[in-house]
């Protein structure tokens, strides 16, 4: 099977703040994640477009997902699809499952008070990416805005009422106001910059079109008044027109680092543009009746619709021409952004129909989430979750097994420029990250679980502890719109913890200090059991050339691009304190080539362009007092002795313990446990007998000892128990057989073939 995507999208409104970065744009570079998906819907039904990364060809998949009478519909990064169907706003939770759906919001209920005799009383629906539900909606002789929460513990206060059964809390924010037909959220990495008038301050909140004339901001926190942003006068509509949809662009600006552009569609099929931070007119920045394609034929004698999303992840906007059945991928041409232009597949615009053998779909609408969806149990044997401009896989799962009953559904987010600031004095670590590394708090961990304070301007660590002593924790670094998606999905009610690179990994010289990862954020509930797989093409997915490969290379072990995974839900070893805050550390993946094939008991953050740190930390063969070793040749000696401990902690104590809250038993009965520890045990004696043999020139009784340690591992690894139990929710006995496989593969690519004859020597000179 045969994969293609468009060309690399640009992101221009991402990429640009990284030139040039101040102190205020400088919160916004982090890291930025690159991944979207793309509805389009009709009132029966909705689409998966095939932008991005999504299969090609078709042109869409009619995923199933049906309704009566759609009216919008939006789509988030882990609640899954919302639509407005008629009075109904139903809920996919995995839009690849279309028969499993919900009602959480009836808006004829009571509770909602809204005019039900004339019409549907909800006229526009958005969901944020906390999941919160806002409503246009008529009441009495007006419209209002209404903000609909889950009910939690209760309702925030007596101002709220409780609807939908009791499982949510309504409150009207904002009454009396004229016809509402739109809604856009404007939360996440998109409030960040967001000001709704010249002069006014940064806000979150919702903007709507009110009378198809106007656009509106409603502040979340509730405002006194709801702000104009822009006028039917300024937006210069002409005899009839009106305007239909709209959407957030953001780009570099003169006044501020970054500054919004709102767009809208009108019903003649102009695309106007404002800077809602300037004060003057909207100007035409496309016209989509004189750029189609010629030839394009109409579909639908209904009435037109353009509708229109735009996409904070790529700077894309989407746009959907209801009467020829097309989904048009456009950019703005430049920074200084004076028009649209059509995204390019090839020599061709990236031009998408949704019409096909299989039916005739004429689109009013379209939503765009951050990340990808992806059906676990699609993956049993193989699936493409990422693909390479030339159309390879570069990022795929196999083997993925679920537990009976599991949910299956999951996102996929791709998180680029992650620095690792550990390594923010190096020359050529990035002088705009070094920033963003002082201005995140608790980044850099020492071995007594303290955070390390940064210098903005040379990036100098304030510790005595070396960097090959420290952690990294990448949960701070993370794009807004993954914490949010995350906090969102009720996976854990305190948040995201703070998600650890142990001191044996860092991000490579070649990147600049700075790698890649994907995160992976399943339903609730979702149960793997046994392992799963991975491959990653790193310099596909990196968009480089080459990398530093996998093949062992004689005289240069060290050049290797490792996998490591660490979960968000169950606790690991995280080496070094393991304070409470601290024990979420990832842990090697890596089992073979691909450019990497990975091993997993689940599947959570991944980076996948690291690499093992050649400098270590602890005793040496000189000397029992930790200390670093730069360059040490015994680093593949080191880290084997660290995974095998390792091992070791997450067989005893999590494994053979029921430490995960919701499980039952030890997912590992106390006979078996006993088994394992002695066998553990036995090869700890001669994994440290093979190692401190190769501090000594080669000899038989080293190689006795190694190998007596590879028949102490394969008996370890014979005793694990070969099914995941029905109490093991977090996979333990999966962790542990993949902890085993991954030490294998260390054992003989790198420990042995790194073993010198004369023996290791740096640690000598470290004492």
């Amino acid at each position: 099977m045969r994969y293609r995507i468009a060309s690399p999208l640009t992101a221009i409104a991402i990429l640009a703040l990284v030139v040039g970065a101040s102190t205020a744009s400088a919160q916004t570079v982090a890291s930025r994640q690159t991944l979207d998906r793309v509805y389009s819907y009709g009132p029966n039904a909705a689409l998966n477009m095939a932008f991005g990364n999504a299969y090609r060809p078709p042109d869409f998949t009619n995923i199933g997902v049906t309704g009566s009478n759609f009216i919008t519909c939006t789509v988030t990064a882990t609640g899954g699809l919302f639509c407005l169907d008629g009075k109904f706003v139903r809920n996919w939770p995995n839009p690849l499952k279309p028969s499993t759906f919900s009602t959480p919001i009836d808006c004829s209920d009571p509770g909602l008070g809204l005019e039900t005799r004339k019409g549907d009383p909800c006229t526009a629906m958005t969901v944020d990416q906390k999941g919160t539900i806002w409503l246009g909606a008529k009441k009495r002789n007006a419209h209002s805005v209404i903000k609909v929460i889950p009910i939690g513990s209760g309702c925030p206060d007596s101002t709220w009422a409780t609807v939908s059964g009791g499982t949510r809390c309504a409150k009207e924010l904002y009454f009396g106001r004229p016809l509402l037909v739109d809604l856009v959220a404007v939360d996440g990495d998109l409030a960040k910059n967001f000001r709704p008038c010249p002069g006014c301050a940064v806000q979150s909140g919702v903007i709507g079109i009110e009378e198809r004339k106007n656009a509106v901001f409603f502040a979340d926190p509730q405002a006194s008044q709801a702000v104009n942003v822009v006028t039917s006068r300024d937006w210069g509509l002409t005899g009839g027109e009106l305007l239909q949809d709209i959407a957030l662009l953001q780009l570099p600006g003169g006044t501020y680092p970054v500054e919004t552009t709102l767009l809208a569609t009108t019903s003649t099929g102009r695309i106007l543009a404002k800077n809602t931070t300037l004060a003057g007119s909207a100007r035409r920045v496309f016209n989509i009746p004189a750029e189609r394609a010629p030839g394009s034929v109409v579909c639908s004698t209904l009435a037109q619709q353009y509708g229109m999303r735009s996409s904070p992840t790529t700077g894309i906007v989407y746009v959907s021409d209801r009467s020829y059945c097309q989904v048009l991928a456009l950019e703005p041409d430049s920074t200084n952004f004076t028009t649209l232009v059509n995204l390019q597949d090839g020599a061709q615009d990236l031009t998408l129909t949704t019409r096909d053998e299989s039916g005739t779909f004429a689109v009013i609408g379209l939503t765009v989430a951050p990340g990808i969806s992806i059906d676990l149990t699609n993956c049993i044997v193989n699936c493409a979750i990422i693909n390479a401009p030339g159309g390879d896989p570069a990022a795929q799962l196999q083997n993925v097994q679920l537990a009976a009953n599991s949910p299956s559904g999951a996102t996929v987010f791709q998180v680029k420029d992650i620095p690792d600031c550990r390594y923010a004095a190096e020359p050529t670590f990035p002088s705009a990250k070094r920033m963003v590394c002082a201005q995140r708090a608790n980044v850099v961990i020492d071995p007594n679980d303290q955070a390390v304070g940064i210098n903005a301007l040379t990036g100098a660590l304030a510790t005595s502890y070396p960097v090959a002593a420290l952690r990294l924790n990448v949960t701070p670094l993370l794009p807004d719109d993954v914490v949010l998606a995350f906090n969102a999905s009720g996976l854990r009610p305190d948040g995201l913890p703070p998600l650890l690179i142990s001191r044996h990994y860092r991000a490579q010289p070649r990147t600049n200090y700075v790698f890649e990862s994907l995160f992976v954020l399943p339903q609730p509930n979702v149960r793997y059991v046994n392992t799963l797989l991975s491959e990653f093409d790193v310099p596909a997915l990196e968009g480089t050339s080459s990398s530093l490969g996998c093949t062992p290379s004689t005289g240069n072990l060290i050049s290797w691009d490792i996998s490591t995974h660490v979960s968000e839900l169950f606790v690991s070893t995280a080496g070094a304190g393991s304070g409470s805050a601290y024990r979420y550390g990832d842990s090697l993946s890596n089992i073979g080539c691909g450019s990497i094939r990975g091993n997993y008991g689940s599947m959570s953050l991944v980076p996948y362009d690291l690499q093992v740190n050649p400098d270590t930390w602890g005793p040496t063969s000189a000397s029992t007092t930790p200390m670093q070793t730069v360059g040490n040749d015994a680093v593949f000696a080191r880290l084997l002795q660290s995974l095998y401990g390792e091992l070791a902690y997450v067989q005893q104590e999590l494994a053979c313990k029921p430490v995960d809250v919701g499980s039952g038993p030890a997912p590992i009965s106390a006979n078996t446990c006993n088994g394992l520890n002695s066998v553990w045990a036995n090869g700890k004696q001669k994994l440290d007998k093979c190692i401190a043999a190769a501090f000594q020139p080669k000899s038989s009784a080293g190689d006795e000892n190694c190998q007596s340690f590879v028949s102490q591992l394969t008996n370890y690894r014979n005793s694990i128990p070969a099914v995941t139990s029905a109490q093991d929710i977090a996979n333990r006995t999966g962790q542990v057989k993949v902890r085993v496989e991954v030490i294998f593969h260390l054992y003989y690519t790198r420990f042995i073939p790194s073993i010198p004859a004369a023996g290791f020597c740096r640690e000598a000179g470290s004492a």
